[in-house]
This record gives structure tokens, C-alpha cells and sequence, in this order.
């Protein structure tokens, strides 16, 4: 019997003295890289106790490995000397949009922007995604992203766009199957459950190292927003179900950024998606 290699939580401030208190139930936390750049302080000598206690997997949201402009160098300094402090069990990113050029000068965005799935992009991601990498000396792991906008240029679907650019760079994946699903409600799919597992039959296994788990929330326009928010939902735990039979190999990990649980409470959505993966297989 196969089941996902390790089970993981997104580790946020309020639940630090409770994981180091009792880490039963979870093998890995993941934290977000940037609020772990500066050497040395308080954040760093937390992040050493958590170390020590379980693995740690760094999870980013500032490189836009989709920006038209190359990741700036001095984000890759910070970076690569926080994994070689770290030594991480994964290093991840998102296929988003975040640099720009603007007067002249390299400006972040603020925010994960959405990318066209066309040829340019894909140029754009790859050469973003080997320069992290060869910065690194490592492999990382891409996610795909929450879009509440489509682009009439793109000329490929996400599986391929996504896939396409594991195969040029030798990247991993990190499957959102929140973000598969707010995607597929917020585009108005017929099924959206039967979207999403055909999307994940169309996906390369081979690719896919790591799977997160989230909730999200309707506004009152009716769109879904993917806000962490929410404990995971039904629905994506029958996608988490399909994906643990898919992807056996690949690790998985519970996000809640927002109106935070208990630690208890996190602990028992690790608990399920270990269940489910163990039954899948």
C-alpha cells in the first residue's frame, strides 16, 4: 500500500508554540520564505526551533516566475541564503506575474497577477523557473495559480502550459487543487468536480511532487475567492481523493492563512488527508 510520502500544514505565527509544544500527526510544516529573509532576529531564531522539531518546506510568493523580467538578483541572494541556512524540504513559487519595469526601475507588484497560457509566457516562466534554479543549485516546485481573469491570447490549456514548462526545465509541480477548483466554479464549468479530475488525469504524474489543501469563500457577486479562509471543502477533499490515487508519491499539505483554527483543528485536517490517501491507495 502506497500513500503520500509526508503530510504537512502551512505553519502561520499563533500556532508556532503549539506545533513546538506537540507536532503529533504532522510531518512537515511549510513557511513563507520572504518573512524569513532577514538574517538572524527574532523570525530566524523561531524558524531554528521549528527546524528542529520538523522538517520545513518554503513556500514563496515574491519571485513571479511569470514576470516578463527576469526574478532581480537581489531577491535570489536572499533566497538562496535562506535555503542553505534552512535546507528545506521543498522550495516553491507561483506561476504568477510580480516584477515589472516601470521609470526605469524593477517594481514589485504586491500581489500574485495572472499569466496568458501562450508562447510567450512559457518562454517567460522557464527562464525565470532555470534562473531560481541554477541560483538555488536545487530543484523547485511551481503552483499553479488562482485566475479571476482569462487572456484571449492564450492558446493552450493550464495542464499544458504547466506541464510544458516541467518538461524545458526540469521544475517540479506543486497542484493547488483548491485554486483547479475556484477556477472551474468561477469559470461557469458545467461539472467543475468532473473538470478538475480531468485535468489531473491530463497532468504528467511524473511532475507532481506536492498537493495543497485549502478553503475558499463566495462573495456576494458570486464569485469564489481562494482566501485560505474557510476549513478545506467537500468538494476538494473528493479532488484530494482522485489526485491521492493519480499522484501517489507526492507529499500533501493543508493552507489556512485566515480566521485561524486551533492548532488541534489543523492537526485533524492533516489527519483526513492522510486517511484518504492511505484508502485512495
Amino acid at each position: 500500500m502506497v500513500s503520500h510520502q509526508r503530510v504537512g500544514v502551512g505553519l502561520r505565527a499563533p500556532h508556532v508554540d503549539a506545533m513546538l509544544a506537540s507536532s503529533a500527526g504532522v510531518d512537515f510544516v511549510e513557511v513563507h520564505a520572504e518573512n524569513h529573509f532577514a538574517p538572524g532576529g527574532l523570525s530566524r531564531a523561531l524558524l531554528e526551533r521549528v527546524a528542529g522539531t520538523l522538517p520545513v518546506s518554503l513556500h514563496g510568493t515574491g519571485a513571479g516566475l511569470a514576470s516578463k523580467v527576469p526574478v532581480p538578483l537581489d531577491h535570489l541572494r536572499r533566497l538562496r541564503a535562506l535555503v542553505e541556512w534552512l535546507d528545506p524540504l521543498w522550495v516553491s513559487d507561483h506561476v504568477a506575474q510580480t516584477w515589472f519595469v516601470q521609470g526605469g526601475h524593477i517594481r514589485h507588484a504586491g500581489d500574485l497577477l495572472p499569466v496568458a497560457f501562450d508562447r510567450a509566457s512559457l518562454g517567460h516562466l522557464v527562464d525565470n523557473i532555470c534562473r531560481v534554479q541554477d541560483h538555488l543549485g536545487r530543484q523547485i516546485l511551481i503552483e499553479n495559480l488562482a485566475q479571476y481573469v482569462v487572456f484571449a491570447q492564450s492558446d493552450m490549456p493550464e495542464v499544458e502550459f504547466l506541464s510544458a514548462a516541467c518538461e524545458r526545465s526540469g521544475c517540479g509541480l506543486l497542484l493547488d487543487l483548491n485554486n483547479l477548483h475556484v477556477n472551474a466554479l468561477n469559470a461557469g464549468e458545467a461539472e467543475p468536480l468532473a473538470f478538475v479530475r480531468q485535468w489531473l488525469d491530463d497532468c504528467p504524474a511524473q511532475h507532481v511532487k506536492e498537493l495543497h489543501l485549502a478553503g475558499s469563500t463566495p462573495n456576494p457577486d458570486g464569485l469564489v475567492i481562494d482566501d485560505h479562509a474557510q476549513p478545506v471543502s467537500e468538494a476538494v477533499w473528493a479532488l484530494h481523493w482522485h489526485a491521492a490515487e493519480r499522484f501517489p508519491q507526492a507529499d500533501a499539505l493543508i493552507e489556512w492563512d485566515a480566521q485561524l483554527p486551533s492548532w488541534s483543528r489543523l492537526v485533524q485536517e492533516a489527519e483526513r488527508a492522510r486517511r484518504q490517501s492511505r484508502g485512495a491507495s
